[in-house]
Protein backbone atom coordinates (compact mmCIF):
# COMPACT_ATOMS: atom_id res chain seq x y z
CA UNK A 1 0.00 0.00 0.00
CA UNK A 2 1.30 3.46 -0.92
CA UNK A 3 0.87 6.06 1.77
CA UNK A 4 1.15 9.73 0.80
CA UNK A 5 2.05 12.42 3.30
CA UNK A 6 1.60 16.16 3.00
CA UNK A 7 5.07 17.18 4.14
CA UNK A 8 8.58 15.88 3.62
CA UNK A 9 10.02 13.92 6.53
CA UNK A 10 13.03 16.06 7.39
CA UNK A 11 14.31 13.43 9.83
CA UNK A 12 14.98 10.81 7.14
CA UNK A 13 18.47 10.42 5.64
CA UNK A 14 18.68 12.30 2.32
CA UNK A 15 20.26 10.75 -0.77
CA UNK A 16 21.07 13.40 -3.39
CA UNK A 17 21.64 12.40 -7.01
CA UNK A 18 24.31 14.49 -8.77
CA UNK A 19 26.11 14.31 -12.10
CA UNK A 20 26.63 16.03 -15.42
CA UNK A 21 23.73 16.36 -17.92
CA UNK A 22 22.29 13.38 -19.77
CA UNK A 23 23.79 10.63 -17.62
CA UNK A 24 20.37 9.40 -16.48
CA UNK A 25 19.90 10.99 -13.08
CA UNK A 26 16.15 11.49 -13.50
CA UNK A 27 15.81 8.03 -15.04
CA UNK A 28 17.48 6.57 -11.95
CA UNK A 29 15.22 8.63 -9.70
CA UNK A 30 12.13 7.37 -11.55
CA UNK A 31 13.37 3.78 -11.45
CA UNK A 32 13.90 3.98 -7.70
CA UNK A 33 10.51 5.48 -6.83
CA UNK A 34 8.84 3.03 -9.21
CA UNK A 35 10.78 0.00 -8.01
CA UNK A 36 9.55 -2.59 -5.54
CA UNK A 37 9.51 -0.10 -2.71
CA UNK A 38 6.94 1.80 -0.70
CA UNK A 39 6.66 5.42 -1.70
CA UNK A 40 5.86 7.39 1.39
CA UNK A 41 5.80 10.78 -0.27
CA UNK A 42 6.49 12.48 -3.57
CA UNK A 43 6.50 16.26 -3.65
CA UNK A 44 8.29 19.18 -5.28
CA UNK A 45 11.03 20.76 -3.23
CA UNK A 46 11.53 24.43 -2.54
CA UNK A 47 13.98 24.66 -5.45
CA UNK A 48 12.27 24.13 -8.80
CA UNK A 49 14.91 21.77 -10.22
CA UNK A 50 14.78 19.32 -7.32
CA UNK A 51 12.25 16.57 -6.71
CA UNK A 52 11.90 14.71 -3.43
CA UNK A 53 10.49 11.24 -2.75
CA UNK A 54 10.47 9.34 0.53
CA UNK A 55 11.29 5.67 -0.02
CA UNK A 56 11.26 2.53 2.10
CA UNK A 57 13.64 -0.27 1.05
CA UNK A 58 14.50 -3.41 3.00
CA UNK A 59 13.10 -1.85 6.17
CA UNK A 60 15.11 1.38 5.81
CA UNK A 61 13.52 4.73 5.01
CA UNK A 62 15.23 7.58 3.23
CA UNK A 63 14.53 10.61 1.04
CA UNK A 64 15.77 10.50 -2.54
CA UNK A 65 16.45 13.90 -4.15
CA UNK A 66 16.72 14.51 -7.90
CA UNK A 67 18.72 17.55 -9.03
CA UNK A 68 19.16 19.34 -12.32
CA UNK A 69 22.13 18.60 -14.54
CA UNK A 70 25.36 20.54 -14.20
CA UNK A 71 25.50 22.36 -17.52
CA UNK A 72 28.69 23.26 -19.35
CA UNK A 73 29.68 26.78 -18.35
CA UNK A 74 31.99 29.44 -19.62
CA UNK A 75 35.15 30.20 -17.69
CA UNK A 76 34.19 31.81 -14.41
CA UNK A 77 30.66 30.33 -14.41
CA UNK A 78 31.66 26.82 -13.34
CA UNK A 79 32.83 27.99 -9.93
CA UNK A 80 29.52 29.75 -9.29
CA UNK A 81 27.63 26.68 -10.49
CA UNK A 82 29.55 24.33 -8.23
CA UNK A 83 29.45 26.62 -5.19
CA UNK A 84 25.74 27.23 -5.71
CA UNK A 85 23.76 24.21 -6.82
CA UNK A 86 26.31 21.48 -6.09
CA UNK A 87 27.25 22.74 -2.64
CA UNK A 88 23.60 23.27 -1.73
CA UNK A 89 22.76 19.70 -2.77
CA UNK A 90 25.74 18.25 -0.92
CA UNK A 91 25.08 20.32 2.18
CA UNK A 92 21.59 18.93 2.65
CA UNK A 93 22.58 15.35 1.82
CA UNK A 94 23.56 12.46 4.05
CA UNK A 95 24.54 10.25 1.11
CA UNK A 96 25.55 11.14 -2.46
CA UNK A 97 24.72 9.19 -5.61
CA UNK A 98 27.31 10.33 -8.16
CA UNK A 99 26.00 9.29 -11.59
CA UNK A 100 28.10 9.01 -14.76
CA UNK A 101 27.54 6.98 -17.92
CA UNK A 102 29.49 4.40 -19.89
CA UNK A 103 28.67 5.32 -23.50
CA UNK A 104 30.66 8.57 -23.57
CA UNK A 105 32.95 7.26 -20.85
CA UNK A 106 34.96 9.28 -18.37
CA UNK A 107 34.63 13.01 -19.10
CA UNK A 108 36.52 15.96 -17.65
CA UNK A 109 33.31 17.12 -15.90
CA UNK A 110 33.23 13.78 -14.08
CA UNK A 111 36.82 14.25 -12.93
CA UNK A 112 36.14 17.79 -11.71
CA UNK A 113 33.00 16.78 -9.87
CA UNK A 114 34.70 13.75 -8.28
CA UNK A 115 37.56 15.94 -7.01
CA UNK A 116 35.08 18.18 -5.21
CA UNK A 117 33.04 15.31 -3.82
CA UNK A 118 36.13 13.64 -2.36
CA UNK A 119 36.60 16.69 -0.13
CA UNK A 120 33.30 16.00 1.63
CA UNK A 121 32.78 13.61 4.51
CA UNK A 122 29.60 12.21 2.94
CA UNK A 123 29.38 8.58 1.78
CA UNK A 124 29.59 8.52 -2.03
CA UNK A 125 28.21 5.78 -4.26
CA UNK A 126 29.72 5.96 -7.75
CA UNK A 127 27.12 4.85 -10.31
CA UNK A 128 27.84 4.26 -14.00
CA UNK A 129 24.63 4.20 -16.04
CA UNK A 130 23.91 2.95 -19.58
CA UNK A 131 25.69 -0.35 -19.02
CA UNK A 132 23.05 -1.95 -21.21
CA UNK A 133 25.08 -4.96 -22.32
CA UNK A 134 28.16 -6.91 -21.21
CA UNK A 135 30.43 -5.08 -23.65
CA UNK A 136 29.93 -1.89 -21.61
CA UNK A 137 31.13 -3.42 -18.32
CA UNK A 138 34.79 -2.79 -19.18
CA UNK A 139 33.93 0.83 -20.04
CA UNK A 140 32.40 1.19 -16.59
CA UNK A 141 35.70 0.10 -15.03
CA UNK A 142 37.34 3.28 -16.38
CA UNK A 143 35.66 5.13 -13.53
CA UNK A 144 37.90 3.44 -10.96
CA UNK A 145 40.28 6.29 -11.83
CA UNK A 146 38.05 8.73 -9.96
CA UNK A 147 39.26 7.32 -6.65
CA UNK A 148 35.74 6.72 -5.33
CA UNK A 149 35.87 2.95 -5.12
CA UNK A 150 34.24 0.32 -7.31
CA UNK A 151 31.48 1.74 -9.52
CA UNK A 152 27.98 0.32 -9.58
CA UNK A 153 27.30 -0.65 -13.20
CA UNK A 154 23.58 -0.12 -13.85
CA UNK A 155 21.06 0.29 -16.62
CA UNK A 156 18.06 2.52 -15.99
CA UNK A 157 16.49 1.06 -19.15
CA UNK A 158 16.44 -2.55 -17.93
CA UNK A 159 16.82 -1.86 -14.19
CA UNK A 160 19.96 -4.00 -13.97
CA UNK A 161 22.10 -3.30 -10.90
CA UNK A 162 19.67 -0.94 -9.16
CA UNK A 163 18.42 -3.50 -6.63
CA UNK A 164 22.03 -4.28 -5.66
CA UNK A 165 22.73 -0.56 -5.22
CA UNK A 166 19.74 -0.07 -2.93
CA UNK A 167 20.51 -3.26 -1.00
CA UNK A 168 24.02 -1.96 -0.25
CA UNK A 169 22.71 1.46 0.78
CA UNK A 170 20.21 -0.13 3.18
CA UNK A 171 22.94 -2.37 4.59
CA UNK A 172 25.42 0.47 5.01
CA UNK A 173 22.91 2.64 6.83
CA UNK A 174 22.91 0.22 9.76
CA UNK A 175 21.55 1.61 12.99
CA UNK A 176 21.46 5.37 13.55
CA UNK A 177 24.64 6.53 15.25
CA UNK A 178 24.43 8.27 18.60
CA UNK A 179 24.65 12.02 18.14
CA UNK A 180 27.15 12.37 20.96
CA UNK A 181 29.53 9.70 19.66
CA UNK A 182 33.13 10.90 19.77
CA UNK A 183 35.32 10.21 16.78
CA UNK A 184 38.64 8.76 17.86
CA UNK A 185 41.50 6.67 16.55
CA UNK A 186 41.30 3.12 17.93
CA UNK A 187 44.77 1.98 18.98
CA UNK A 188 45.57 -1.60 19.94
CA UNK A 189 48.61 -2.08 22.17
CA UNK A 190 50.04 -5.44 21.16
CA UNK A 191 53.09 -7.56 21.77
CA UNK A 192 54.13 -10.85 23.27
CA UNK A 193 53.93 -11.39 27.05
CA UNK A 194 56.21 -9.38 29.35
CA UNK A 195 57.28 -6.74 26.83
CA UNK A 196 55.73 -4.02 29.00
CA UNK A 197 52.22 -3.48 27.58
CA UNK A 198 50.71 -2.90 31.01
CA UNK A 199 53.45 -0.48 31.99
CA UNK A 200 53.03 1.37 28.70
CA UNK A 201 49.28 1.73 29.23
CA UNK A 202 49.70 2.92 32.80
CA UNK A 203 52.32 5.42 31.67
CA UNK A 204 49.94 6.73 29.01
CA UNK A 205 46.95 7.07 31.31
CA UNK A 206 48.42 8.43 34.52
CA UNK A 207 49.48 12.02 33.74
CA UNK A 208 48.45 14.96 31.54
CA UNK A 209 45.53 13.04 30.10
CA UNK A 210 41.79 13.49 30.43
CA UNK A 211 39.86 10.24 30.70
CA UNK A 212 36.65 10.96 28.84
CA UNK A 213 34.97 7.60 28.93
CA UNK A 214 35.60 4.00 29.94
CA UNK A 215 33.19 1.29 28.84
CA UNK A 216 33.16 -2.38 27.92
CA UNK A 217 34.11 -3.10 24.33
CA UNK A 218 32.53 -5.50 21.86
CA UNK A 219 34.94 -8.30 22.75
CA UNK A 220 34.17 -10.00 26.04
CA UNK A 221 36.37 -8.84 28.94
CA UNK A 222 37.98 -6.06 26.93
CA UNK A 223 37.75 -2.43 27.93
CA UNK A 224 38.11 0.48 25.53
CA UNK A 225 39.48 3.58 27.23
CA UNK A 226 38.87 6.90 25.52
CA UNK A 227 41.14 9.78 26.45
CA UNK A 228 42.32 13.09 25.02
CA UNK A 229 45.93 14.00 24.33
CA UNK A 230 46.90 17.27 22.65
CA UNK A 231 43.30 17.82 21.63
CA UNK A 232 43.01 14.48 19.86
CA UNK A 233 40.79 11.58 20.95
CA UNK A 234 42.33 8.13 21.32
CA UNK A 235 40.59 4.86 22.09
CA UNK A 236 43.03 2.37 23.62
CA UNK A 237 42.09 -1.25 23.12
CA UNK A 238 43.45 -3.85 25.51
CA UNK A 239 42.13 -7.40 25.50
CA UNK A 240 42.98 -7.96 29.17
CA UNK A 241 41.04 -4.86 30.13
CA UNK A 242 42.48 -1.38 30.59
CA UNK A 243 42.14 0.10 34.04
CA UNK A 244 43.18 3.65 34.84
CA UNK A 245 44.75 2.89 38.19
CA UNK A 246 45.44 -0.82 38.15
CA UNK A 247 48.02 -3.14 36.67
CA UNK A 248 46.91 -5.43 33.88
CA UNK A 249 47.37 -9.18 33.57
CA UNK A 250 48.41 -10.43 30.15
CA UNK A 251 47.45 -13.65 28.45
CA UNK A 252 50.09 -16.41 28.62
CA UNK A 253 49.97 -16.89 24.87
CA UNK A 254 49.10 -14.14 22.40
CA UNK A 255 48.26 -16.55 19.60
CA UNK A 256 45.85 -18.68 21.64
CA UNK A 257 43.88 -15.60 22.65
CA UNK A 258 40.98 -14.82 20.36
CA UNK A 259 40.59 -11.53 22.16
CA UNK A 260 44.03 -10.34 21.06
CA UNK A 261 43.25 -11.08 17.43
CA UNK A 262 39.91 -9.32 17.78
CA UNK A 263 41.70 -6.27 19.18
CA UNK A 264 43.82 -6.07 16.02
CA UNK A 265 40.77 -6.48 13.80
CA UNK A 266 38.87 -3.74 15.64
CA UNK A 267 41.67 -1.20 15.76
CA UNK A 268 42.58 1.55 13.31
CA UNK A 269 46.27 1.34 14.18
CA UNK A 270 48.52 -0.79 16.36
CA UNK A 271 51.47 0.02 18.59
CA UNK A 272 53.70 -3.04 18.48
CA UNK A 273 55.84 -3.27 21.62
CA UNK A 274 59.20 -5.02 21.44
CA UNK A 275 61.42 -5.75 24.44
CA UNK A 276 64.51 -3.67 23.74
CA UNK A 277 66.63 -5.73 26.09
CA UNK A 278 65.72 -9.08 24.50
CA UNK A 279 65.50 -7.84 20.91
CA UNK A 280 63.27 -9.04 18.09
CA UNK A 281 62.00 -12.59 18.61
CA UNK A 282 60.19 -14.91 16.24
CA UNK A 283 56.89 -14.28 18.02
CA UNK A 284 57.34 -10.54 17.48
CA UNK A 285 57.71 -11.08 13.75
CA UNK A 286 54.61 -13.26 13.65
CA UNK A 287 52.52 -10.60 15.44
CA UNK A 288 53.74 -7.92 13.03
CA UNK A 289 52.69 -10.14 10.13
CA UNK A 290 49.21 -10.49 11.65
CA UNK A 291 48.88 -6.70 11.84
CA UNK A 292 50.07 -6.28 8.24
CA UNK A 293 47.65 -8.97 7.04
CA UNK A 294 44.78 -7.07 8.67
CA UNK A 295 45.93 -3.91 6.90
CA UNK A 296 46.40 -1.81 10.03
CA UNK A 297 48.79 1.10 10.43
CA UNK A 298 51.77 0.18 12.64
CA UNK A 299 54.20 1.88 14.99
CA UNK A 300 57.10 -0.20 16.32
CA UNK A 301 57.86 0.81 19.92
CA UNK A 302 61.10 -0.60 21.34
CA UNK A 303 60.43 -0.63 25.09
CA UNK A 304 62.76 -0.87 28.11
CA UNK A 305 65.26 1.42 26.42
CA UNK A 306 66.33 2.55 29.88
CA UNK A 307 67.99 -0.87 30.25
CA UNK A 308 70.02 -0.27 27.09
CA UNK A 309 71.71 3.01 28.01
CA UNK A 310 74.79 2.41 25.91
CA UNK A 311 73.00 1.00 22.85
CA UNK A 312 73.29 2.90 19.60
CA UNK A 313 69.91 3.65 17.98
CA UNK A 314 71.06 3.42 14.30
CA UNK A 315 72.91 0.17 14.98
CA UNK A 316 69.94 -1.30 16.85
CA UNK A 317 67.57 -0.23 14.06
CA UNK A 318 69.79 -1.87 11.47
CA UNK A 319 69.79 -5.05 13.54
CA UNK A 320 65.97 -5.09 13.63
CA UNK A 321 65.75 -4.65 9.87
CA UNK A 322 68.32 -7.39 9.32
CA UNK A 323 66.15 -9.80 11.33
CA UNK A 324 62.91 -8.69 9.61
CA UNK A 325 63.31 -6.66 6.44
CA UNK A 326 59.68 -5.46 6.42
CA UNK A 327 60.36 -3.39 9.57
CA UNK A 328 62.06 -0.76 7.42
CA UNK A 329 58.59 0.21 6.14
CA UNK A 330 57.38 1.20 9.61
CA UNK A 331 58.45 3.96 12.03
CA UNK A 332 60.39 2.95 15.11
CA UNK A 333 60.36 4.84 18.41
CA UNK A 334 62.56 3.93 21.38
CA UNK A 335 60.67 4.29 24.66
CA UNK A 336 60.77 3.54 28.34
CA UNK A 337 57.41 2.85 29.93
CA UNK A 338 59.14 2.92 33.31
CA UNK A 339 60.50 6.46 32.97
CA UNK A 340 57.95 7.72 30.43
CA UNK A 341 60.64 8.53 27.88
CA UNK A 342 59.22 9.07 24.36
CA UNK A 343 55.79 7.67 25.30
CA UNK A 344 54.21 10.96 24.23
CA UNK A 345 56.12 10.81 20.96
CA UNK A 346 54.60 7.41 20.33
CA UNK A 347 51.07 8.77 20.76
CA UNK A 348 51.71 11.64 18.36
CA UNK A 349 53.36 9.35 15.81
CA UNK A 350 50.60 6.72 15.79
CA UNK A 351 48.11 9.46 14.97
CA UNK A 352 50.25 10.58 12.03
CA UNK A 353 50.61 7.03 10.76
CA UNK A 354 46.85 6.44 10.96
CA UNK A 355 46.17 9.62 8.97
CA UNK A 356 48.49 8.30 6.26
CA UNK A 357 46.48 5.07 6.07
CA UNK A 358 43.42 7.10 5.05
CA UNK A 359 45.25 8.76 2.15
CA UNK A 360 43.31 9.03 -1.10
CA UNK A 361 45.51 9.94 -4.06
CA UNK A 362 43.91 11.88 -6.90
CA UNK A 363 43.82 10.56 -10.48
CA UNK A 364 46.28 13.21 -11.71
CA UNK A 365 48.91 12.27 -9.13
CA UNK A 366 48.42 8.57 -9.87
CA UNK A 367 48.93 9.27 -13.57
CA UNK A 368 52.14 11.15 -12.79
CA UNK A 369 53.36 8.30 -10.59
CA UNK A 370 52.60 5.73 -13.29
CA UNK A 371 54.57 7.69 -15.89
CA UNK A 372 57.51 8.13 -13.53
CA UNK A 373 57.44 4.41 -12.70
CA UNK A 374 57.41 3.48 -16.39
CA UNK A 375 60.48 5.67 -16.95
CA UNK A 376 62.60 4.02 -14.25
CA UNK A 377 65.56 1.91 -15.35
CA UNK A 378 63.98 -1.09 -13.63
CA UNK A 379 60.86 -0.94 -15.82
CA UNK A 380 62.53 0.08 -19.10
CA UNK A 381 65.17 -2.65 -18.72
CA UNK A 382 62.45 -5.28 -18.27
CA UNK A 383 60.23 -3.65 -20.91
CA UNK A 384 57.37 -3.31 -18.48
CA UNK A 385 54.88 -0.56 -19.21
CA UNK A 386 51.90 0.06 -16.95
CA UNK A 387 48.89 1.33 -18.88
CA UNK A 388 46.73 2.48 -15.99
CA UNK A 389 46.87 2.91 -12.23
CA UNK A 390 43.91 3.36 -9.89
CA UNK A 391 43.41 3.45 -6.14
CA UNK A 392 40.81 0.90 -5.17
CA UNK A 393 40.42 1.92 -1.52
CA UNK A 394 42.07 3.35 1.61
CA UNK A 395 42.78 1.91 5.09
CA UNK A 396 45.00 0.42 3.84
CA UNK A 397 45.77 2.18 0.55
CA UNK A 398 45.10 -0.35 -2.21
CA UNK A 399 46.15 0.11 -5.82
CA UNK A 400 45.60 -1.64 -9.14
CA UNK A 401 48.20 -1.47 -11.93
CA UNK A 402 47.23 -2.56 -15.43
CA UNK A 403 49.58 -4.00 -18.05
CA UNK A 404 49.46 -6.35 -21.02
CA UNK A 405 51.00 -9.40 -19.36
CA UNK A 406 50.92 -9.82 -15.57
CA UNK A 407 53.20 -12.85 -15.93
CA UNK A 408 56.25 -10.60 -16.29
CA UNK A 409 55.84 -9.25 -12.76
CA UNK A 410 58.35 -11.02 -10.52
CA UNK A 411 58.53 -10.81 -6.73
CA UNK A 412 61.52 -8.50 -7.09
CA UNK A 413 59.48 -6.21 -9.36
CA UNK A 414 56.58 -6.21 -6.91
CA UNK A 415 58.86 -5.09 -4.11
CA UNK A 416 60.40 -2.41 -6.34
CA UNK A 417 56.96 -1.03 -7.23
CA UNK A 418 55.89 -1.02 -3.57
CA UNK A 419 59.02 0.86 -2.52
CA UNK A 420 58.53 3.33 -5.37
CA UNK A 421 54.96 4.11 -4.28
CA UNK A 422 55.97 4.35 -0.62
CA UNK A 423 58.77 6.77 -1.39
CA UNK A 424 56.60 8.92 -3.62
CA UNK A 425 53.78 9.41 -1.10
CA UNK A 426 55.56 8.86 2.24
CA UNK A 427 53.51 5.83 3.29
CA UNK A 428 55.86 4.82 6.10
CA UNK A 429 53.91 2.93 8.72
CA UNK A 430 51.11 1.85 6.41
CA UNK A 431 50.65 -1.57 4.80
CA UNK A 432 49.74 -1.12 1.15
CA UNK A 433 48.03 -3.48 -1.27
CA UNK A 434 49.04 -3.70 -4.94
CA UNK A 435 47.36 -5.96 -7.47
CA UNK A 436 48.18 -6.35 -11.15
CA UNK A 437 45.49 -6.58 -13.79
CA UNK A 438 45.75 -7.45 -17.48
CA UNK A 439 44.59 -4.52 -19.58
CA UNK A 440 41.19 -5.08 -21.21
CA UNK A 441 39.99 -7.34 -18.43
CA UNK A 442 37.57 -6.18 -15.70
CA UNK A 443 39.36 -5.09 -12.52
CA UNK A 444 38.84 -7.79 -9.91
Amino acid sequence: MIKCLKMKNAALPKIVIVGRPNVGKSSLFNRIIGARSAIVESASGTTRDRLYADIKWKGKQFTIVDTGGFEEAKEGDIARLVLGQLNAAIKESDIIFFVAEAVEGLMHQDVELAARLRKTSKPIYLIVNKVDDKSMVIKAMEFFELGLGEPYAISTISGTGIDKLLDDVARDMGQPAATDEIQSVKVAIVGRPNVGKSSFLNSVLKEERVIVHSAAGTTRDSVDTLFVYNGKHYMLIDTAGIRHNAKLKESADFYSSVRSNEAIKRCDAAIMLIDGFEGLREDDSRIINIIVKEGKAILIAVNKWDLAEHADVPVYTEMLIKKMNAIKDYPIVFISSKTGKNVNSGLALIWTVYEKSKMVIGPDKLAELRKALNNTNEMTRKRIKFQFMIQRSAEPPSFVLGLKDVGVISEHTKRYVENFIRGRFDLTGVPIRITYNESGKPVT
